[in-house]
């Protein structure tokens, strides 16, 4: 199977002893790309240390992620620039965090907007992180036109209904490792209801490691499971939903592959 893992943070620390061998078991696996996603400014020059290691290979995403009340707010050019940068192929992850992060919220909400707005000066699209708070993530996007650029909905939990309502604005939904959890039927049902053209793959590695690999290291190879799952759900053979998922990314960032 031909696999791409659409969310991937492999600049953290704990891929620091064994980064090569991390490589090398996703091309065995099948993995042909993975965009790699940094989170602060402290991510950056490790994202772009990792990005030019492996290039046509290896793809990056920069943003502030929407927990860190406290860190420096690039402007709108900055944050346009780095994403124009080679191997950049998104501005994310950004969002709304309400598990974490509670009210008032108005800087989350003035962050996210301005890396909406980057997104559109780069010609990007957006990987969007919304916790406890997908409904206004999506008001915010459909207010700001983020259609238009594009925009996915990474590692999904909420329900049917607004998943849909993410396809009917414009946007992806990506799946992580949770999609396998036993508890986790009520999102299984939501992967059932979502075309397949609109949706992609993701480990969010090193978290949360998919059935059987639970309280492992989650690495790009696994995302041969969420693959697995969603083929089973859906009813079609594994090799057809890693290949339309595959094609689904590559057009989504706008991959030399």
């Amino acid at each position: 199977m031909r696999l791409i893992d659409s969310h991937a943070h492999l600049n953290s620390d704990a891929f620091d002893a064994d980064i090569d061998a991390v490589l090398d078991r996703m091309t065995q696996a099948g993995v042909v790309a993975a965009v790699t996603v940094g989170c602060d400014d402290a991510d950056l020059p490790r994202l772009e240390a990792l990005l030019a290691r492996r290039p046509g290979f290896l793809f990056g995403a920069w943003a502030v992620h929407p927990e860190y009340p406290d860190h420096r707010e690039p402007d709108v050019d900055e944050i346009a620039e780095v994403a124009s940068r080679p191997g950049m192929v998104a501005v994310g992850e950004t969002g709304l965090d309400f598990y974490w992060c509670k009210e008032p919220l108005d800087w989350q909400r003035a962050r996210f907007r301005r890396h909406i707005a980057a997104a559109k000066i780069a010609g990007k699209p957006l990987i969007v992180h919304a916790r406890d708070a997908e409904p206004e993530a999506l008001a915010i996007l459909r207010e700001e036109k983020a259609g238009e650029t594009g925009f996915v909905m990474h590692c999904f939990s909420s329900t049917v209904e607004t998943a849909l309502a993410v396809v009917e604005a414009g946007g992806h939904v990506s799946f992580t490792g949770n999609l396998t959890f036993k508890k986790n039927d009520a999102l299984r049902e939501v992967a059932r209801a979502l075309p397949l053209e609109r949706l992609m793959l993701e480990t969010d590695c090193p978290y949360m490691a998919p059935v059987p690999l639970r309280g492992k290291r989650c690495e790009p190879q696994y995302v041969e499971y969420v693959a697995r799952e969603i083929a089973r759900l859906k009813g079609l053979e594994a090799e057809e939903v890693a290949e339309q998922t595959t094609r689904n990314a590559i057009d989504f960032f706008r991959l030399p592959l």
